[in-house]
């Protein structure tokens, strides 16, 4: 694969990446976490199709259909399990404290 390929690749990857921020919102560090999560499950995709020799929605080198499904499914993943880390701190932040705690 070329350099130009990949640089194409990982584009579309954040692009994935941001309009998923967009849509759930979030500061900088969930930006980068989104993107992140993106990219990975872009090229995670594209291997896991080039493995199996899988061609769905071919874009030059690229496997651009598998690619995007496992992107969008590592983003919700990666999001679900954010998510319930946070969501299990906050309910320890609502429990009433006593004198001994």
């Amino acid at each position: 694969m070329s350099i130009p390929s990949f640089l194409l690749g990982t584009l579309i990857a954040m692009i994935i990446g941001c309009g998923f921020h967009f849509w759930r919102g979030g500061g900088l560090k969930w930006l980068i976490v989104y993107n992140l999560f993106s990219i990975l499950g872009f090229w995670i995709g594209h291997s896991i199709a080039n493995l199996f020799k899988f061609n769905f929605l071919p874009l030059g080198p690229i496997n651009l259909g598998s690619a995007i499904i496992a992107a969008v499914i590592l983003l919700f993943a990666g999001f679900w399990l954010s998510m319930a880390s946070v969501e299990t701190s906050t309910k320890d932040l609502d429990k009433p404290r006593g004198k001994n705690d």
